[in-house]
C-alpha cells in the first residue's frame, strides 16, 4: 500500500475528520467553523440556514450549536428532531454530511455552562428586542442603541440569557465525501443504533 492509499484508510480518516472539526471550534477562518443546519419546518419543508460550531465530542459523536431561543427552528425541532448537518471546505476538499438527532438545553445546567463561556460580543445577538423571523418595519437589528457597534457589559449581557439555547446534535451517521482530480472518495460511517460501522459507497 503507497502513501496515497494509507491516507484512505477508514480509521485515519476517522481521526482526521474529527481533528479538524476540534480545530474548528477556536479557528473561525477553518471551513468547519460554520456549517448548515437544516431541519423541517412547521409545513414540513426543509429549512436551511448557517450555523457557528461551539463544542463536538468525538466520544459521544455529539456536534454543538447556540441559538436564540424565541427562533421558529426550535419549536420544530421539537416536533421533529431528525436534522442534518452540511459541513463543507474548498481547502481540505472535503464534505460532510451528517444526519443528527438534536435535543435543545435552555434554563438548565447545561445551558448556564454554555452561557457562562460565551464571550460578551456573542451574547450580544441575544438582547435584540424582537425574536428572529418576525416581520419588522425596516432593516434593523433591533438591538438597543448603545450597543451599536460594540459589545455590551457583563451585566447587561446577562439579560439575553432568557433568549439562550442550546442545540446538541447526536450524530447518527456520517457521509464523507473527499474531491479530488485524481477520483473523488467517498465512504458512509453508520453510528445509529450503538453501531460504528463503514462502507465505501460511489461518489
Amino acid at each position: 500500500m503507497n502513501m496515497k492509499e494509507e491516507k484512505f484508510k477508514p480509521n485515519l480518516i476517522v481521526e482526521e475528520m474529527w481533528s479538524h472539526l476540534e480545530k474548528s471550534i477556536k479557528d473561525r477562518n477553518h471551513d468547519f467553523h460554520s456549517a448548515v443546519f437544516t431541519n423541517l419546518d412547521k409545513e414540513g419543508l426543509p429549512s436551511s440556514r448557517t450555523i457557528i460550531l461551539r463544542n463536538i465530542s468525538k466520544k459521544n459523536k455529539k456536534i454543538v450549536f447556540h441559538s436564540d431561543y424565541r427562533s421558529p427552528k426550535i419549536e420544530e425541532i421539537k416536533k421533529n428532531n431528525k436534522c442534518l448537518l452540511l459541513f463543507y471546505s474548498p481547502v481540505l476538499k472535503i464534505q460532510l454530511r451528517m444526519k443528527v438527532q438534536s435535543t435543545i438545553d435552555y434554563c438548565n445546567e447545561i445551558s448556564n455552562t454554555a452561557w457562562d463561556n460565551t464571550k460578551l460580543m456573542s451574547r450580544k445577538c441575544y438582547l435584540t428586542s424582537v425574536a428572529p423571523g418576525e416581520i419588522i418595519s425596516s432593516a434593523s437589528d433591533n438591538l438597543p442603541d448603545n450597543l451599536k457597534g460594540k459589545e455590551p457589559e457583563k451585566l447587561q449581557s446577562e439579560k439575553g440569557y432568557k433568549n439562550f439555547s442550546v442545540v446538541t446534535n447526536q450524530v447518527q451517521s456520517i457521509d464523507w465525501l473527499f474531491l479530488s482530480s485524481n477520483g473523488n472518495k467517498r465512504i458512509l460511517f453508520d453510528y445509529s443504533n450503538n453501531n460504528n460501522s463503514f462502507n465505501w459507497i460511489n461518489p
